[in-house]
């Protein structure tokens, strides 16, 4: 089986990440190309997270200041660690890496299963539904081989759905809301093309 190309994932999802961002409606804070400090912060919290850091060449400690110094290179490389090889995305197919990844980087490893398991579960007519538990278990990766056109499409509207329900419950994430759903059909179009 091929491995799935990182880099061609991540080049959709840096496209929407940007570079510093402070809005402050962003619960994840100060924000350098997508890598907020809560996030960053996270990764520092453990030692071998500050050594990581430290090889890449981010300051430490985490800081305002020091999340102004962080490049694409270096947020690229703790998404790498955090999402993609958290979720063991070389081993799905392309597409579905995709959608795992950016929908990752975006909203968490486990809610970006979450949307997998929610999408596959939409399609299957004949077998056994997941468990929408957002864990990457053996069932949710043998489902994900199976990448289909009706698959892809199910998993994207589950992460549509998910931002509508975010913005109803908490008002205050409206302003985000456009973009998202942006996103979401930027990555429709670019996986069904």
């Amino acid at each position: 089986m091929a491995k799935s190309d990182f880099f061609a994932s991540h080049e959709f999802t840096a496209r929407w990440e940007g570079g510093l961002s402070d809005h402050p409606a962003d619960k994840g804070g100060l924000t350098a190309y997508g890598a907020s400090i809560n996030f960053v912060q996270g990764i520092a919290a453990t030692q071998g997270g500050r050594n990581f850091l430290q090889q890449i060449g981010v300051v430490l400690p985490v800081t305002r200041q020091s999340m102004r110094l962080v490049t694409a290179d270096q947020a690229r490389a703790m998404f790498r660690m955090e999402f993609w090889d958290a979720l063991g995305l070389d081993c799905l197919p392309q597409r579905p890496a995709t959608m795992l990844y950016d929908a990752a980087v975006n909203c968490g490893r486990s809610q970006s299963v979450k949307f997998a398991q929610r999408g596959y579960n939409r399609c299957v007519l004949h077998s056994a539904k997941l468990d929408v538990d957002g864990k990457i278990g053996p069932l949710t990766r043998k489902a994900l081989q199976q990448d289909t056109d009706a698959v892809v499409s199910a998993v994207i509207q589950a992460r549509r759905d998910f931002y509508n329900d975010l913005v109803v419950a908490k008002p205050s994430q409206k302003v985000f809301l456009k973009g998202w759903l942006n996103r979401c059909d930027a990555l429709e179009k670019m996986l069904l093309a």
